[in-house]
């Protein structure tokens, strides 16, 4: 199941690793469902928590993950006489699939809410307005702008959510493309430039730096797949490190376009046995 898919890196891109296994389960005849865990800053308008974790790697500049979701391809798998939902999600559990339960308590948050839902839903959206709200101001929301997910009002302090396909703007500028390139990349950094140089005293400045820029999800997208710029991204820092930015997105656009053509085959494929 790992066919070179960035499982290393945990630090994002769940739903688009996710998605992608799911079209090469369907390319080989296999559906599957996702599995959505929910940690209470989502749902919750009062609550920061986050599931969080130690990184083992170091490669964070916080020396944890910290996630808002998590998600991973769901299976129902026969055992004898009985089925079981078993959770593919080799980054967190390399050796093979596991129960739904063993996943959920991996994540060791408190009133975490989770989802089984079809594997077609690839992402959602969030809005802070609360139902109560919506109702007051039901003029306001055309029909075809409503969240198709309505709480009941005593929940009226929650964010609502509604889930999307991958279609759209998230087809068009190749989402999971991307989400598994930049998952890629930041992986061969880590691998070849702030590994070998994590005990080093010498460079404990550059290292720390190097983690600003890999280990923070946000500064290496903004840096690598959106060429731009941020408060810690900034001039300063991008001119200093010209030239290692300069080969590590050469890196990205070749991983870029593996994942594109890899993404065209699978569908090709997909609409190939829905054909027949």
């Amino acid at each position: 199941m790992q066919c070179g898919i960035p499982f290393g890196y945990q630090q994002a891109n769940c739903h688009n690793i996710s998605h992608y296994i799911s079209l090469l389960l369907a390319s080989k005849g296999v559906q599957c469902a996702k599995i959505w865990a929910f940690a209470p800053v989502v749902y919750s308008t009062s609550s920061s928590k986050l599931i969080s974790f130690a990184d083992k790697k170091n490669i964070s500049p916080t020396g944890k993950i910290d996630w808002g979701y998590h998600v991973a391809p769901i299976l129902q798998v026969r055992n004898g006489t009985k089925v079981r939902k078993m959770v593919l999600d080799p980054g967190l559990f390399p050796k093979s699939p596991v129960r739904y339960r063993t996943w959920l308590a991996k994540l060791k948050t408190r009133k975490l809410i989770y989802l089984v839902m079809d594997s077609k839903w690839y992402l959602y959206n969030s809005s802070m307005i609360p139902n109560s709200q919506i109702q007051y101001n039901s003029n306001e929301f055309p029909e075809q702008n409503k969240p198709n997910v309505q709480l009941p009002d005593w929940f009226s302090d929650k964010l609502i959510t509604d889930f999307f396909r991958y279609e759209n703007d998230a087809l068009e500028q190749h989402w999971i493309e991307k989400g598994l390139a930049v998952n890629e990349t930041a992986m061969a950094f880590y691998d070849a430039e702030i590994k070998p140089l994590l005990h080093s005293k010498i460079h404990f400045d550059l290292v720390n730096e190097y983690k600003m820029l890999v280990g923070n999800v946000f500064n290496f997208e903004t840096i690598f797949r959106d060429n731009n710029w941020n408060y810690e991204m900034d001039d300063n820092f991008q001119f200093k490190h010209q030239n290692i930015i300069a080969k590590y997105r050469e890196i990205y656009f070749s991983n870029l376009n593996k994942w594109q053509e890899s993404l065209d085959s699978l569908n090709e494929i997909i609409s190939k046995n829905n054909k027949k």
